[in-house]
C-alpha cells in the first residue's frame, strides 16, 4: 500500500498542508506510474505546484544503459 499513488497522494498532501501551499514551488519525482499519479494529481489539488520529473534521475538512467553498449565499454576502456 505505501507505494500505491493513491498513498503518496496522501502523505504528500499532508505533508503539504503542515507546511503550507504556499512553501511549495514543485513536486519532484522520478517517471514510476505511482509517483506520476501523485504529482498530476498534488498538481490538480494545488494548481501553483509544478509537477517536475527528475532530469538527474532520467539521465542516470540513460548513462546506466549506455555502459552497457560494448562501443562505449571500448571507449571507456581506452
Amino acid at each position: 500500500e505505501m507505494q500505491t499513488g493513491e498513498f503518496l497522494v496522501k502523505e504528500i498532501s499532508h505533508l503539504i498542508e503542515n507546511i503550507g501551499s504556499e512553501k511549495f514551488a514543485a513536486i519532484i519525482t522520478d517517471a514510476a506510474s505511482n509517483c506520476k499519479f501523485a504529482r498530476k494529481k498534488i498538481q490538480e489539488f494545488y494548481p501553483h505546484i509544478w509537477d517536475i520529473r527528475c532530469a538527474a534521475h532520467a539521465i542516470n538512467l540513460i548513462a546506466s544503459d549506455l555502459v552497457k553498449l560494448e562501443n562505449v565499454k571500448d571507449l571507456i576502456n581506452k
